[in-house]
Formats: structure tokens, sequence, C-alpha cells
């Protein structure tokens, strides 16, 4: 196994077009170490992920798309990781922005082996700017969500356990609930939804396996 990263962002609607974007800004950081292997878009399917880690075995996967609680998706919604292929999650450290999987997929890829698999127990959401959809990394709002979850791969490039990783990420959603919260007192309107979605990222963002894991 070797240091190498791993990357899905398919971008076919509206969310993934966005998780795509912030995926980028790490791609970015990460290239300065790292050798980072980034399947965007229609290169983003089962097919194009297995060939690589079963040649190159990859420390770190950072998968973005939909999910459910025993599959993440790729391009078009087209299945990448299930319950046939979570042994190529074996001992590898996998950050799955994707909703739900941490639940039984997260589970089993973690089992009987030294990895470590980070993710939501509960959807991972987040709002847009309307106003600023064609410039998604201008979006304010969408970075209130986005950007906490995008350190926990930023905290793993700089050799941070897992645990730590998820640490630092929920401590930036602290500061931004405390952000909207100060939104909310002078009613500005939206602040209680932001709240309440920011706090289920929060609830729902866990580390399942090896909480020491790093690269």
């Amino acid at each position: 196994m070797n240091n190498s990263i791993l990357v899905t962002r398919p971008k076919y609607d509206d969310g993934t077009e966005y998780l795509s974007a912030y995926a980028l800004e790490v791609i970015k950081k990460a290239q300065e170490k790292f050798s980072v292997k980034d399947f965007e878009g229609k290169e983003a399917i089962k097919e194009n992920v297995e060939k690589y880690l079963k040649n190159k075995n990859p420390k770190l996967l950072f998968l973005n798309g939909h999910g459910n609680e025993s599959e993440i998706f790729g391009h078009k919604d087209k299945i990448i990781f299930s319950l046939t292929n979570i042994n190529l999650l074996k001992d590898k450290i996998t950050y799955a922005r994707a909703c739900f999987s941490a639940n039984f997929l997260g589970h089993e890829a973690v089992k009987n082996n030294s990895g470590c698999f980070i993710g939501y127990i509960y959807p991972f959401s987040f709002w847009m700017d309307e106003e600023r959809s064609a410039t998604p990394l201008k979006d304010k709002v969408a970075g209130m969500f986005l950007n906490p979850s995008n350190e926990v791969v930023f905290s793993l490039l700089k050799g941070e356990s897992a645990r730590k990783a998820d640490e630092k990420s929920k401590k930036m959603m602290i500061e931004n609930m405390r952000e909207i919260l100060a939104m909310e007192r002078k009613n500005e309107p939206g602040a209680t939804g932001m709240l309440q979605i920011l706090w289920d990222n929060y609830e729902g963002q866990i580390v399942l396996g090896n909480e020491d894991a790093s690269l």
C-alpha cells in the first residue's frame, strides 16, 4: 500500500456539482505532497475505481456523491461500492461524503481489518445560494456546510489521525453554528433551517474502525 489518494467526483446534478467543486480544493492541496487519482464526472464509475484500487492500492479514498446504507454511487447514480466489492476498502482510510454511508456499508468496510471509515449515519446535506449556483466556491451559504467536511481530508493530509480529523471538522461546524445562531437572533430568513441541517451533519458524521489511522 502507498500514500496515493483516490478521489471520486461525479457531477450530474446540483448536489454533485457542488461536492465536485469543493473536492477540487482538497485535490489541489493533496497534489503538493501526494499522487492523486481524480475520477471526475463520467469517469467516476465502478470499473475505473476498482482497476485503480487493485493496481495502485492507495491509502486514502475520498468519495463524493450520493449514497444509501449499503451503496455509494458515482456517475449518474451508478454503483461504485456495495457489499459485493467492499473488500477493496480493507485496511484503507475512506472518507465518504455521501448520505447514510456510515451505516451498514461503513461497518462492513472496517470489519476484521485495520482500516477506517469516516462517513454519515444521516443524510449529508447543505444549502445553496441560487445566485451562486454557477460559482459554488463563492457560495458562502454552501461553504458553511462543505468547508467543515473538506477539513476532514485537509487534516488527514497533514498526517493527523482519523479521530483528530473528525474533531477538527466538527469544531468548524460548531463555529459555523454559532455564526448561524447570530443570524437567527437577527431574524435573518432561513437561519433556523440552516442550523438544523448543520447540526444533523455534526451528529451524523462518525468514525468507524481504526480511529488512529493516518497517512
